[in-house]
């Protein structure tokens, strides 16, 4: 047994190629050698000795690998292999060589075996059963990633040579990268280092290599959120346009990957107006509308986002159904229009958290790395897929400061290699005939464009010394005028973002160098004659003109901007424009807005406009600039901007003259000119007032104020307007319409009335939201009825704000008869039925509803999400309205007496039941809640902390357990975020009772009472829960403690230590 090694007649049988049975026979007799314990470990290592010859064995070693695999299954021999012989790096050796000689065979053969690959999959499934032991993968993490890595990106190569085998095997290592590649924050930045060096190892012409990797990386950087791979697709018009839209998308459903599906819903709109033959809107954006989930969907997003944030919340897996229909051809549009979908976090990201995993690019050297392989990149059209995740790793590397820094480093010599880019990106584009889309939606040229706009940028804030050695690496004059000749590109003329964008790049790579800076101004200087362009102008000469002027606001606030600046100066530019404003305006005779004819025809001249945003970009930041504008054309520039006019003169003279307020002379001189204005219109405007006043018999007295003279008016006294509630419609009240029944129009939907109920089928219930906005029962089917192509509820979104609604919940006025509002009740009942498919005829689910409501408020959730909108003051006014159905249904069915003895048998439930009752549908919260309808408040107050103990006691519970429970298993009190919501959902109906109902008489019947005084009382309901609202957010919601949200509830008189008392609450509770 001690002489057994690689060669010996064992070694032999058991890769036999002529014998199967030799191998079989041979591995049981081994296999039962190994059963003797001191002989075990001898054979494993024998046994790892032999793992080179698999590759070459192939499908020969199968008996071989089934014993080896048998044998190292138990972690002790895992651990001594690793130990003794260095196993798994051993192996990583044979799979590297096998691969090697793989990736020689497929550039010296033309053909391949089936089998081939066979060993090198056993060997990777070896690997992988080793690194199944935590252990041992924590400890080979860092050391067999490298080849890991390279071994599945020359997988990925294999042509000739791939097998099914090949596949597996390309498989199996991408799943072992996944294993190696998770762990923590250090560990993840060693893998991007080994990334890097891998990238290092490949031949700079290799375009398909290093795509893989960078794309690993910048998912690592910034993993991507819900990826999905294929959705379905249904395409159908809208029924109510049947008859205008020809054609049908009979191929529903389609898959998302189908041509012309994507990437944008413009091209799903561009695909419906093809198959459809509705050629009249293939090519306006404004004539068809993209409906998904009953929202007008912008065309610029990407169709994969709308499925994401759109459909895939509300609808989960189903198929996207897009409607399409003609806009405006059955009236306005109600639906909300999405115009971008952000991200889901409400919070705006902090970029050095979000992408810090890239801070070790500059330390591995990865910035260059990327450089480099952008540089070796000539043609982007065959590099698509490299130019395109590099650029999306370099915005992600720049969200970094410390990149930024590094980026601008000379020896990094960043520009010079974007500039290359960015000449390649335009070619490319130009050849292809259409912008070659980056991630984002931006092309490559726009991407390029923005990286280096980022860089340099950073650059700017360095001294003007180290700015102009900078600059020195950014190209010569001659590379400057190339960029320049790219605005008579046809392509660059066709694609107004990419000419832009070019624009903006320009001040950067000219500031700096005196002879760039003249290069500049001198290639812009023939198209600045402002006189000769009012008399005839080129299209050529208005694109330059406009170039020049998104040059001019594109010059930084910095010293090598000054100097810019002064260079324009010193070309005369900026007296020409102020001259041409300041001699060629009409004289300025009053300050007024007029419709005088020599000054419209001043404002439609051609140039006019261009000068404006001349004038302002070279005074953004620019003292001397805003010196010279300011003492020539303060007055002119007062007059443009209260003109309005088609090239928008008005808003270009405003922030004119707002930039020239950066500038503390030149504010005041404005400031006294619009004074003037100011003072001189309200002249007018009372003379006016006072003509209008005498025409219908009054006049303003020396104190200011409107006096009667017309004895007419005079015995009008008695007319009163409207105060209190009123409809959104007739704007008339309970004052001139006391029998009419005002409505809240609200959104109500289904949910589970009590998420911790420990049924597995939890009982239903409704959830309603309003924006308090009202309108009489009979005004809303007027309306109705009058707006006949659309749906109910459609026209009511309307008049709520553009806000959903299914319900109009009516308000019991003072005068208005019983049977008007039983009536309306019953109306709103069916409309919840309809909404819902939940019949309420009792007051139990308007109670939930409440409670539902009120936790949103302890919870600090948005309701704008439930009907879009509605918030914190509305929600809290629509509480007492609907308690007063509650009530009305109470009194109606006289179980007042019946209801008020549960509750205080619920008052009194002995503690040992307690913790069983968390669970109930009608647990604390109900209570709480139907307490309000029939407890007064003298009545509140001596029970109050019942509720509180009650409630605390249920949160502590169902923290514990959710799936119920009869003992409390852990006593120890929680930190106060725990508690914090039921504090608060008590606080508010304790809030409710000593502001909204404090009024409430408490002698006679409560229900009856509080019933009275909501019918009676809107305004003081109104200006209380506005109380209510502002004792919420300044004083509830900021309590850190439980002693403190005490101190605010004034409970400190009946608990003096509330942390002890808590303490003391949870021991007593079983």
């Amino acid at each position: 047994m001690t002489e057994l090694d690689e060669h010996s007649w064992l070694a032999s049988v058991l890769f036999n190629p002529a014998s199967q049975t030799s191998r079989e026979m041979c591995a049981d007799i081994v296999g039962r050698m190994s059963e003797v314990p001191h002989r075990k470990l001898l054979l494993v290592s024998f046994l790892s000795k032999l793992l080179a010859k698999v590759p070459s064995a192939g499908t020969h070693a199968s008996n071989f690998i089934t014993l080896y695999t048998k044998l190292v299954s138990e972690p002790e021999i895992k651990y001594y292999l690793i130990i003794k012989c260095n196993i798994l790096m051993k192996i990583a050796e044979i799979i590297s060589k096998e691969i090697a000689d793989l990736c020689v065979l497929e550039e010296t053969t033309l053909g391949s075996d089936l089998s081939q690959g066979w060993g090198l999959q056993a060997l990777v499934s070896i690997v992988k059963s080793f690194l199944e032991d935590e252990k041992i993968r924590q400890r080979y993490k860092t050391k067999l990633v490298g080849t890991v890595l390279d071994g599945y990106l020359s997988l990925r190569k294999l042509v000739v040579q791939r097998t099914k085998m090949i596949e597996s095997t390309q498989e199996l290592l991408l799943g072992l990268l996944e294993q190696l590649t998770t762990g923590t924050e250090a560990e993840t930045k060693e893998f991007m280092s080994v990334c890097i060096q891998t990238v290092g190892k490949y031949n700079p012409t290799d375009l398909r290599s290093p795509v893989f990797i960078f794309e690993r990386l910048c998912s690592t950087i910034r993993p991507e959120e819900n990826a999905v791979s294929d959705f379905l697709i249904i395409l159908d018009k809208d029924p109510q346009q049947e008859e205008f839209l020809q054609g049908r998308m009979s191929g529903n459903p389609y898959l998302s990957k189908e041509p012309g599906l994507g990437p944008l819903m413009r091209d799903v709109k561009n695909k419906i107006c093809t198959d459809c033959e509705l050629v009249a809107l293939l090519d306006d954006d404004s004539g068809m509308e993209l409906l998904v989930n009953n929202k007008i969907i912008s065309l610029d997003l990407p169709v994969v986002d709308v499925y994401l944030k759109v459909w895939q919340p509300a609808r989960d897996n189903e198929p996207m159904r897009i409607v399409y229909r003609m806009r405006g051809l059955l009236g306005d549009a109600t639906e909300d229009m999405i115009n971008s979908l952000q991200s889901n976090d409400v919070e705006e990201e902090d970029a050095e958290k979000v992408y810090s995993m890239a801070s070790v690019m500059p330390q591995c050297g990865g910035l260059q790395v990327m450089l480099t392989r952008l540089d070796y990149i000539h043609n982007y059209y065959r590099g698509k897929q490299l130019v395109q995740v590099l650029l999306k790793l370099f915005d992600y590397c720049l969200k970094l400061n410390v990149n930024r820094k590094e980026m601008i480093k000379p020896e990094i010599d960043t520009i010079s290699v974007m500039l290359r880019a960015l000449n390649r990106a335009l070619r490319a584009e130009q050849q292809v005939g259409q912008t070659v889309t980056a991630p984002a939606g931006q092309s490559n040229t726009e991407k390029v464009v923005q990286l280096m706009e980022i860089v340099l940028s950073e650059a700017s804030h360095l001294p003007p010394h180290d700015y102009t050695e900078f600059t020195k690496r950014c190209g010569d004059s001659n590379q400057l005028m190339l960029l320049l000749e790219r605005i008579d590109s046809p392509f660059v003329r066709s694609n107004p973002a990419v000419l832009e964008a070019l624009m903006r790049l320009i001040p950067f790579l000219a500031c700096g160098e005196e002879d760039k800076m003249a290069t500049l101004v001198n290639h812009f200087k023939p198209f600045l004659n402002f006189l000769e362009f009012d008399m005839n102008h080129t299209d050529n000469e208005m694109t330059y003109l406009e170039c020049f002027c998104v040059i001019v606001s594109g010059i930084k606030e910095n010293a090598n901007g000054r100097r810019l600046k002064q260079l324009i100066i010193d070309k005369q530019i900026l007296s020409d424009a102020i001259d041409y404003i300041a001699v060629r305006a009409p004289v300025v005779k009053t300050l007024l807005a007029t419709d005088a004819d020599d000054w419209k025809e001043f404002v439609s001249r051609p140039v006019l406009p261009y000068v404006l945003r001349l004038l302002n970009g070279m005074c953004s930041g620019h003292a001397v600039s805003q010196v010279k504008v300011g003492e020539a054309m303060i007055a002119i520039l007062h007059k443009l901007e209260h003109m309005s006019s088609h090239g928008q003169i008005g808003s270009l003279a405003e922030n004119l003259m707002e930039t020239l307020c950066q500038n503390d002379s030149v504010k005041k001189q404005i400031q006294q000119i619009r004074a003037q204005t100011k003072a001189e219109k309200k002249r007018l405007a009372m003379a006016v007032r006072e003509k209008h006043l005498s025409s219908i018999g009054m006049k303003t007295n020396k104190k200011g104020q409107v006096v009667v003279t017309s004895d007419l008016l005079k015995e009008a006294d008695d007319l009163k307007e409207e105060s209190g509630l009123i409809c959104s419609i007739c704007r008339e009240g309970y004052h001139n319409q006391p029998s009419k029944v005002l409505a809240l129009y609200t959104f109500t939907k289904r949910v589970n009335i009590e998420e911790h109920e420990t049924r597995s089928r939890k009982l239903p219930g409704l959830f309603t939201v309003s924006h308090m906005n009202l309108v009489h029962a009979d005004c809303h089917a007027s309306a109705v009825r009058l707006a006949s192509v659309r749906d109910e509820w459609e026209s009511a979104t309307l008049l709520n704000a553009n806000s959903k609604c299914n319900g109009l919940l009516p308000l019991w006025g003072p005068q208005v008869p019983e049977s008007n509002f039983a009536s309306a009740l019953a109306k709103h009942n069916t409309y919840l039925r309809d909404a819902t498919d939940l019949r309420d005829d009792s007051y139990t689910l308007t109670v939930h509803d409440i409670k539902i409501l009120l936790l949103k408020f302890a919870n600090e959730q948005p309701f704008g999400a439930d009907g879009g909108g509605g918030g914190r003051n509305s929600n809290m006014l629509l509480i007492p309205y609907e308690l007063l159905l509650a009530l009305y249904v109470i009194i109606n069915k006289r179980t007042a007496s019946v209801k008020e003895k549960n509750l205080r048998a619920f008052a009194d439930t002995p503690k040992a039941k307690w913790v069983e009752s968390s669970y109930e549908v009608d647990g604390p919260a109900y209570w709480l809640i139907i307490s309000l309808a029939l407890w007064s408040t003298e009545e509140w107050k001596k029970q109050k902390l019942v509720f509180l103990q009650r409630l605390l006691v249920m949160i502590q519970t169902r923290k514990l357990s959710s799936v119920g429970s009869k003992t409390l298993t852990d006593k120890t009190p929680q930190p106060y975020t725990l508690y914090k919501p039921m504090v608060v959902l008590f606080g508010l109906v304790d809030a409710i009772y000593n502001t909204m109902f404090k009024s409430v008489p408490c002698d006679g019947c409560w229900v009856e009472s509080l019933m009275t005084y909501i019918r009676n009382n809107d305004m003081a309901l109104s200006e209380a829960s506005e109380k209510i609202v502002s004792f919420y957010e300044c004083e509830l919601l900021p309590c850190e403690s439980l002693a403190e949200a005490f101190d605010v509830l004034g409970l400190l008189g009946e608990v003096g230590d509330p942390d002890g008392w808590l303490k003391a609450l949870l021991q007593e509770i079983p």
